[in-house]
C-alpha cells in the first residue's frame, strides 16, 4: 500500500470515529437523521420565554436561539445571590452567541443592557472588556454581582492562550473558572502590597454573554480547554445560518410590563447570613417530585455522553447536570409574583432540552476541530464546508471558504471525501447558471 492510500484510508477511518458513516441507500432517511442532530428547541416556558420571545422579535434579524441567551443573562444578571436550588447551585451562567458576520448577534448585547439599565440594575455591568485577573478581582470586591458583554469572544480567548501575552492576560481563563465554582463559596485573592493585604468576595455572583463568529471560534478548540473544564462551563448558543430572515423593525421601545417584571426580580431580597453583612443567604427555589425524575432520566444518557470513547468532546458533557439545574432555575424564578415558585416539570423538560442541544452542538462542532493530525482536520473542515450548504458548494465557493489550503491539496481532500460517499458531485445553482460543484450526502 502506498503512503497516499495508507493516508486516505486513515482519513477514512478518522471521519467514521466522529460517528459520520457512509450513508444507507434509502435517501428518504436523510432528513430524519439531520433533525435528530440539531433539534428544534422551543422557546422556554413563562417569563423567560417571553422575554426571548419579544427580544428575538425586535432584532434586524431573526435570531430564536440567540434571543434565549440574552434573555437567560438578563434573569442570571438580576437573581444573583438572591437564590438556590436545594443543593446549593446558583443561577450564574456563562453564555457564548455564536453565528455569523452581520447577522444580528449584536441585538441581543444591546436588549441586555437596556433592560438592565431600565430594571436599575446598571451597576451590575461591568463592561466590554476583561483587561486582567486582577481587574476582575477590584470589580468584584466593590460590586459581588458583575456582567460581563464580551464582543470577539474568540479574538479575546485567542489572546488569553497565546504564550508571548502580557501577563496580566494569562490568568483571566483561570480566574473565570474559579469563580464559576465559588458562586456558593468564597473568593480569596493572594496578599498584594499596593492594597494593603487581600480581598475576599463571598459568593462571587459573574456572568458572562459573549458574542463570537464560527471561524473566529470553532477553530480555537483544543483538549486542554475543553478538559480544564473552561468550556464545558459555557452555554454556546450557535445560529450557522448565514443570513436570517430580515425583519422590519422600528427601533426597539422596551416593554414596560416586562421591565416591572424585571425590577421585581432585581428587588428580590437578599438576606445576610448572621451578623456579616457581606455574607448572602439565597432562598432556596425547591423542585417538585415530578421535575426531579425528569432530571434522574436525563442524567443517564448525559453520563453514557461524557464516557462516549468515540466523542474526542466528550467532556463538553460532564457539566450537563449543572447546565440543566442553572436553567430549570432561571425558568422557575423568572415568573417570580412575590411568593418563591417551585421548579415544575415543565421547567425541567425544557432544561433538559436545551442542556441536550447545548451539549450536542457543541461537541459535534469541537469534534470536527480536534483531529488527530493536521490532514484529518482539514479533511474534516473540507466536510463541514460542504454540508453547512443544504443546497451545495460550488468549487468556486469551496475555493473561497478554504483560501489556506493549495489547490491540488483540497483536491485531494475532496476526492476522499467523495471515495468515502459523504459527498457528491452536482450541478449548484449560483446566478444565472449552474456550476460544478459537491453536496453533502448526510450530516
Amino acid at each position: 500500500m502506498s503512503s497516499n492510500d495508507l493516508r486516505d484510508q486513515r482519513a477514512i477511518e478518522f471521519l467514521k470515529r466522529q460517528g459520520i458513516q457512509r450513508p444507507e441507500v434509502e435517501e428518504e432517511s436523510f432528513p430524519e437523521e439531520m433533525e435528530v442532530v440539531v433539534p428544534e428547541l422551543d422557546y422556554p416556558p413563562g417569563f423567560l420565554g417571553e422575554l426571548a420571545e419579544m427580544i428575538c422579535d425586535s432584532g434586524y434579524k431573526r435570531q430564536k436561539l440567540l434571543s434565549i441567551s440574552a434573555a437567560s443573562v438578563i434573569i442570571s444578571s438580576l437573581v444573583g445571590q438572591r437564590i438556590k436550588s436545594q443543593s446549593g447551585m446558583r443561577a450564574n451562567i456563562y453564555c457564548l452567541s455564536v453565528a455569523p458576520t452581520a447577522a444580528g448577534k449584536e441585538h441581543g448585547r444591546r436588549m441586555i443592557d437596556r433592560y438592565l439599565v431600565a430594571a436599575g440594575a446598571d451597576s451590575v455591568i461591568a463592561g466590554d472588556e476583561i483587561s486582567s485577573d486582577a481587574g476582575v478581582v477590584d470589580q468584584l470586591s466593590n460590586q459581588p454581582q458583575l456582567l460581563f458583554l464580551l464582543d470577539e469572544f474568540g479574538k479575546f480567548l485567542k489572546r488569553t492562550q497565546l504564550s508571548s501575552s502580557s501577563p496580566y492576560l494569562v490568568g483571566i481563563l483561570e480566574l473565570l473558572m474559579k469563580l464559576y465554582g465559588l458562586s456558593d463559596g468564597t473568593y480569596r485573592s493572594g496578599w498584594t502590597k499596593t492594597d494593603g493585604g487581600r480581598k475576599v468576595i463571598h459568593q462571587p455572583h459573574v456572568t458572562i454573554y459573549g458574542t463570537s463568529t464560527p471561524e473566529q471560534f470553532w477553530p480555537l478548540m483544543n483538549g486542554d480547554l475543553i478538559s480544564n473544564g473552561f468550556l464545558n462551563r459555557f452555554w454556546i448558543f450557535e445560529n450557522r445560518e448565514e443570513s436570517p430572515e430580515e425583519q422590519n423593525v422600528l427601533e426597539p421601545v422596551l416593554n414596560q410590563s416586562m421591565v416591572q417584571q424585571l425590577k421585581r426580580l432585581y428587588s428580590l431580597p437578599r438576606v445576610s447570613m448572621g451578623e456579616d453583612a457581606t455574607i448572602p443567604m439565597p432562598q432556596v427555589i425547591t423542585a417538585t417530585e415530578a421535575a426531579n425524575e425528569v432530571l434522574r432520566q436525563a442524567q443517564k444518557h448525559w453520563k453514557e455522553e461524557s464516557q462516549n470513547p468515540v466523542n474526542k468532546a466528550r467532556d463538553l458533557w460532564k457539566r450537563a447536570n449543572d447546565m440543566c439545574r442553572k436553567a430549570a432555575l432561571l425558568v422557575a424564578i423568572s415568573g417570580y409574583q412575590y411568593q418563591l415558585p417551585n421548579v415544575t416539570e415543565e421547567h425541567m423538560q425544557w432544561s433538559v432540552e436545551l442542556t441536550n442541544y447545548l451539549c450536542s452542538n457543541a461537541s459535534q462542532r469541537a469534534s470536527g476541530e480536534m483531529g488527530e493530525t493536521r490532514h484529518e482536520q482539514r479533511i474534516n473542515k473540507i466536510y463541514q464546508k460542504i454540508s453547512e450548504k443544504p443546497d451545495g458548494i460550488s468549487n468556486r465557493d469551496l475555493a473561497r471558504a478554504t483560501p489556506h489550503l493549495p489547490k491540488g491539496y483540497r483536491e485531494q481532500l475532496v476526492l476522499q471525501l467523495l471515495e468515502t460517499g459523504l459527498i457528491e458531485e452536482s450541478m449548484i445553482l449560483g446566478g444565472k447558471r449552474a456550476s460544478r460543484g459537491y453536496i453533502a450526502k448526510c450530516h
